[in-house]
Formats: structure tokens, C-alpha cells, sequence
């Protein structure tokens, strides 16, 4: 089987990911969830044939959290356009309530995920892969981060209220449906 430069990259990036980052992450709290981060439109780009994704056959969509409602995906299929992409990943921290009306403080630090008939919002930051130990100091960092920002606007409060009363988790495919 012969693979693409995009999915060698991919690999590298995987490997250095779940090699030593997760496992730190896991140490600190994070664990991986049922949730899986669902394929939008930036993850493809538009030809005259139809959409053709920029993900590969290696992509895994498993997404990782510590807290409520914050949600941690590793984009390892995007960052090609750096030199030595193999070491530029990007993470994503996702809400997973499609639609929710963020408050307008928020929009800015949060931008939408756009998918088929709905959003999710989503912070993304880059990282680089060649200091596996700062990766994890600065994704922990923007966690809480976050969530800190979430509190201070009343958006937890919000969000945890949403997801009990509104949704329930179909463990056979992952994703959310209504009641």
C-alpha cells in the first residue's frame, strides 16, 4: 500500500501526539470521550467535481475532554502549508451543543465549526510538535482558559442546562440527538 506525503505528515503528527502528549494530557485529567468532532466544511475545499476533503484515510476524529463542555480535538490534517509541516499541528477545543447562541463576548474567541445544517463553536490554536512538553503546558493552559471564560459570561451555566434538558447520547453512533 503506498501513502501520500498529506498522510506521511499526518502520521508523524499522530505519532508524536498519542506518543507523548495524550499521555501527559491523560496524567492532568483528560480523558477521551464518546464524542466524536464531526466533519465540516473546512475540512474540505470546493473543485468543480464536488468537495474534496483534506483529511486522509488516518484521520481520527476522537476528541478529548477534561471538563464540561469543553471539548479537545488534534487537527492532524491541517497545517501543510508550514515549512516542516510534519511538526505544526492545530487543536481545536470544541463545545459539542450544535447552534448554541454564544454570547456575544465570546464570538470572536469562539468561530463557528460549519457542518450540514448546523454549527458548533470552536477556539483553534496552532502548536509545535518539536516541544512536546510546552504543547502541553499551553493546551492545559487554554483549557482553562476557556473555561474560565465560559463561567465569567454565564455560558456553563447555560450549556450544562442545555445538555440535560435537551439532549441524550446515542452511544452506538456518538453523536447527539434530541429528546
Amino acid at each position: 500500500m503506498s501513502i501520500t506525503d498529506r498522510e506521511r505528515i499526518e502520521l508523524m503528527r499522530q505519532g508524536i501526539i498519542r506518543g507523548y502528549i495524550i499521555p501527559t494530557l491523560e496524567e492532568r485529567g483528560y480523558m477521551v470521550s464518546l464524542w466524536k468532532r464531526p466533519i465540516s466544511y473546512e475540512d474540505m475545499y470546493l473543485r468543480d467535481d464536488g468537495w474534496i476533503p483534506l483529511y486522509t484515510q488516518f484521520t481520527t476524529w476522537e476528541t478529548y475532554r477534561k471538563d464540561y463542555p469543553l471539548y479537545l480535538f488534534f487537527n492532524t490534517f491541517y497545517g501543510d502549508v508550514y515549512e516542516k509541516a510534519y511538526r505544526n499541528c492545530f487543536v481545536e477545543y470544541i463545545l459539542n451543543i450544535p447552534n448554541f447562541n454564544l454570547t456575544t463576548s465570546l464570538i470572536g474567541v469562539f468561530t463557528r465549526l460549519n457542518v450540514k445544517n448546523a454549527y458548533f463553536w470552536k477556539h483553534r490554536i496552532p502548536i509545535d510538535l518539536s516541544f512536546p512538553d510546552i504543547c502541553v503546558k499551553i493546551i492545559d493552559a487554554t483549557y482553562d482558559e476557556l473555561i474560565m471564560m465560559l463561567a465569567k459570561e454565564g455560558a456553563l451555566d447555560e450549556l450544562e442546562k442545555y445538555d440535560t434538558e435537551h439532549c441524550k447520547y446515542d452511544n452506538d453512533t456518538y453523536l447527539r440527538k434530541k429528546k
